[in-house]
C-alpha cells in the first residue's frame, strides 16, 4: 500500500533509549556524587520499570513517572537530605543531551521523508524530544512532532492517535505507524485503524492477541512496505 505519511515513535525506535538513558543516569549520579553500584542499579531499575509499566496500563501519566521516581528511589535506598526535584531536573537536562541513534535511523528518516511527510509520535515531553531529535540531526526531516505533553493524551489512548490524525489532516488508512512498544504503539495504532509496523530488533514473541501489519528487525526493512 502507498502510505501518504509515516508516524514514527522516537525512543527505542529511532533513538536508543537504553543507551541514552543509562548515560544520562550515570551523569546525574556523578553530578550529585551518588554511588552507582549494583544495589543502586537494581533498585532503580526495578522501581523505574514498575512505574513505566503502570504508565502503559494507564495508571500513571508520563510526568507522574518522571516526577516521582527519584523521590521513591531515595526512600528505598534510605538516602536522606537529597532534593528529588532538583535531581529530576538535572536528570532531564542530562537526558536532553543524549541522542544515541538506532542503527540506520538517520538514513531511514532521510529516505522516507524524501517521498512523504513523516511525523514523530511519542510519550514524553515536547522540549526534551525536540532537543534530542535536533542533536541526532533528525529534527529537520519531520513535518511535525506529536508529543504527549503537548497532545494532552498518551499512547495507547485512542485520543492520542485521533489528535495526531486531526493535526496532520490525514485519515487512519493513509498512515503507517512505526514503533517498538507492543502496548503503547501496536495496540494503540491498530485500535485506531492505522496499519502498524512493529520494530522488533530483539525478535521478541508477542504476548497480545493482535498482530502487527508488518514486523521488522532492522529499520532498513521498513522501505519494502512503503
Amino acid at each position: 500500500m502507498a502510505y501518504q505519511a509515516v508516524f514514527f515513535d522516537i525512543d527505542d525506535t529511532l533513538l536508543n533509549f537504553g543507551q541514552s538513558g543509562k548515560r544520562a543516569l550515570q551523569q546525574t549520579f556523578a553530578d550529585y556524587e551518588l554511588l552507582w553500584d549494583e544495589q543502586a542499579q537494581t533498585v532503580f531499575t526495578e522501581l523505574n520499570d514498575g512505574l513505566w509499566a503502570k504508565q502503559k496500563q494507564g495508571l500513571m501519566k508520563v510526568h507522574e513517572v518522571i516526577n516521582s521516581r527519584f523521590g521513591l528511589f531515595f526512600e528505598a535506598m534510605n538516602w536522606q537530605d537529597l532534593d528529588a526535584t532538583a535531581v529530576t531536573l538535572s536528570h532531564q537536562n542530562n537526558l536532553s543531551q543524549q541522542s544515541v541513534l538506532e542503527h540506520g535511523a538517520l538514513e531511514l528518516v532521510q529516505q522516507v521523508s524524501a517521498t512523504r511527510p513523516i511525523y514523530a509520535a511519542s510519550n514524553s515531553m515536547l522540549a526534551l524530544q525536540t532537543k534530542r531529535l535536533n542533536q541526532a540531526q533528525l529534527l529537520p526531516y519531520f513535518t511535525d512532532l506529536y508529543i504527549s505533553s503537548d497532545i494532552g493524551y498518551e499512547k495507547p489512548d485512542a485520543r492520542f492517535f485521533e489528535t495526531c490524525l486531526q493535526r496532520s489532516g490525514l485519515a487512519a488508512d493513509e498512515v503507517l505507524f512505526v514503533g517498538d512498544s507492543v502496548e503503547a504503539d501496536m495496540v494503540g495504532a491498530l485500535n485506531s485503524g492505522m496499519d502498524m509496523c512493529w520494530y522488533n530488533p530483539k525478535q521478541n514473541h508477542l504476548h497480545v492477541d493482535i498482530e502487527p501489519t508488518y514486523q521488522i528487525s532492522a529499520l532498513s526493512q521498513l522501505l519494502q512496505y512503503l
